[in-house]
């Protein structure tokens, strides 16, 4: 398929055809992404200052971004990179269509994609709401939400709150100051959280089995309600299982706390005081 591109110095809007891929890289603004029920994927640059955008299509991947940059090692690039580049994007894409967003300090948010969603982000908000298929999140400093998801997810952050709310499957995450709030209505899921200090809670269906192994130094663990914490700097083992539906959770820290509750429905939880990082 034959190479198209633009060059975008200001606002402008594109509609482009036979897209299956779509990739975003901004330093600072804003990009949002939503699925339509159309078959093209529709561009809305709403602002430029500074250096004008690329918009690139090549084998069914449209690429918006900055071509000086380069796409490759982005995350050196962009943590380093002072510029006053903004740009503001909105993209509607078919719902197949899969998601790469990557910005220094734009806020990125993707919603209703049915394919596998890539967020990363040097210091900025990103989201993903009524998402399927696999979601995967590198942050350096930016609070991460992955909210009505219907798939596995991953994230991995230094600082910032990870909000992930859905039928979750399996779950990883790797914090090290940031609190972690996990919500599933997976009734058999696998949860593996890692922290320095930030709080975990991990909300479950009712009745849901627990096999959990939490090794911290001196954050506490609770059940349900109950401290469950081994004595000394032993690992902490719960074995309740009873039946198919259980949840594998293991969680690793130092000073931050592990609570796991089993509830009627899982919900978005508000953040405790405790929780606020």
């Amino acid at each position: 398929m034959a190479t198209r591109s633009w060059i975008v110095p200001g606002p402008q809007e594109h509609d482009v055809e036979h897209v299956t891929a779509l990739r975003v890289q901004l330093v600072a603004g804003a990009v949002s992404v939503q699925a339509h029920d159309a078959a093209h994927v529709h561009v809305a640059v709403e602002e430029v200052t500074g250096n004008p955008l690329e918009i690139d299509v090549e084998d069914g991947r449209l690429t918006i971004g900055y071509p000086f940059l380069g796409w490759d090692g982005w995350v050196k690039r962009l943590r380093s990179f002072r510029s006053s580049d903004t740009a503001r994007v909105r993209v509607l894409v078919p719902r197949a269509t899969a998601v790469t967003l990557a910005t220094a300090v734009a806020d990125a948010a993707v919603e209703g994609v049915h394919e596998d969603v890539s967020l990363m982000t040097a210091g900025a908000r990103v989201r993903a709401q009524g998402c399927r298929g696999a979601a995967s999140v590198k942050s350096a400093s930016g609070g991460v939400e992955v909210l009505d998801h219907d798939g596995p997810v991953r994230v991995s952050t230094a600082a910032g709150r990870t909000t992930l709310v859905g039928n979750l499957p399996r779950v990883e995450v790797t914090s090290v100051a940031g609190a972690v709030s996990v919500s599933t209505t997976s009734r058999t899921s696998m949860v593996d959280l890692a922290t320095v200090s930030g709080a975990m809670h991990v909300d479950l269906p009712a009745a849901t089995g627990l096999s959990l192994t939490a090794r911290t130094v001196s954050g506490a663990v609770t059940v349900d309600g109950a401290d469950r914490r081994a004595p000394g700097l032993g690992a902490t083992t719960v074995d309740e299982r009873d039946g198919q539906d259980v949840c594998f959770l293991t969680a690793r820290s130092v000073s931050g706390s592990l609570a796991v509750v089993r509830e009627t429905r899982a919900v978005d939880r508000p953040a405790a005081a405790e929780d606020r990082a």
